[in-house]
């Protein structure tokens, strides 16, 4: 089904997070010059163990690490990837946050946010060159009185297109919809939605609400 505009609020969240990371309560600690890690192009990993290969731009990275891109600062507890490719996977206790001046939040075409919000998942997959970013395994969100959980969530940031499926569930405000999966145009903001069941939920407002059944008086006895 093609869902309506409150349900296009309950799914921009979680792509702009993909998109950007996500933004913390109070200021990311900037990178730290001295340690030890990875610098390309296109992003920054800090850690204090890595077997690179010049040639072919392999790494791993046994350890815990912090991850920086414009805008975005990211850790987990190790990671691999490809500096020539641009890529970058954060695996264990995946937690993202941004300040909010990731090239992508600004500008015309740019997808407005919310406040602040947190985003944790298993594994975080980047690549940074396709802007394609993949979160799995748990993935949670939460900005203001939105959050949403589902088992993946993949976003083309080339085509603007979000898609998460498994146990997707959504909340906000007293809305909340539960599907097998929600994929969601972030440029034309259509959202189509599967589910067996697809269950949607919205609150009633209170001058809609049915008038309360007036209880019925109690006779009394005769005298």
């Amino acid at each position: 089904m093609t869902a309506n505009p409150r349900l296009l609020q309950l799914v921009l969240p979680l792509g702009l997070v993909l998109i950007c990371g996500t933004m913390a309560v109070g200021a990311a600690p900037a990178p730290d010059p001295g340690a030890g890690g990875l610098q390309t192009s296109d992003y920054r990993i800090e850690t204090d163990e890595t077997h690179w290969n010049f040639n072919t731009g392999d790494f791993t990275m046994p350890h815990r690490v912090r991850f920086f891109r414009p805008g975005t600062d990211a850790v987990g507890d190790r990671a691999t990837g490809n500096s020539k490719l641009g890529t970058a996977t954060l695996v264990g206790n995946v937690t993202v946050h941004d300040n909010g001046n990731a090239p992508e939040a600004t500008g015309g075409g740019a997808y407005n946010g919310s406040g602040p919000a947190t985003l944790t998942c298993d594994q975080l997959t980047i690549d940074s060159k396709q802007k394609i970013y993949t979160a799995t395994g748990n993935v949670h969100f939460s900005q203001g009185s939105r959050t949403g959980t589902s088992q993946r969530g993949v976003l083309d940031r080339a085509t603007g297109m979000l898609m998460l499926t498994g146990d997707v569930k959504l909340t906000d405000a007293g809305s909340s919809m539960s599907a097998n999966a929600v994929n969601y145009n972030l440029n034309t903001k259509n959202v189509d939605v599967t589910g067996a069941p697809l269950v949607i939920k919205q609150p009633v407002p209170a001058s809609e609400a049915a008038p309360a059944t007036p209880k019925p008086k109690k006779k009394k006895p005769p005298r």
